[in-house]
């Protein structure tokens, strides 16, 4: 016996029936999972708050860094390229 994913029913396990007792319960199941993927109006308002709040991704990762890690110094650059210095 399992318990199905959706509904919370017992059922008999089959090969076809693993995690949801019904083919209804199975499509579903869809309804209320996480989305894998963002919505293009969700992308389009992310860059349109990113535009409003920094002129620059140099200001967006100064800031990120800044929440992140505040006790660190900022990364050295060289050109675009971030410096990590050697350790031995």
């Amino acid at each position: 016996m399992g318990t199905c994913s959706y509904c919370g029913t017992f059922f008999p396990k089959t090969r076809s029936t693993r995690k949801y007792c019904t083919p209804r319960c199975k499509t579903n199941a869809c309804l209320t999972r996480k989305p894998s993927r963002i919505r293009a109006a969700d992308v389009q308002a992310l860059y349109a708050l990113l535009d409003r709040e920094f002129t620059s991704a140099e200001v967006l990762h100064e800031r990120l860094r800044a929440i992140l890690a505040p006790a660190t110094p900022p990364l050295p650059l060289e050109g675009d390229r971030v410096i990590i210095p050697r350790l031995d």
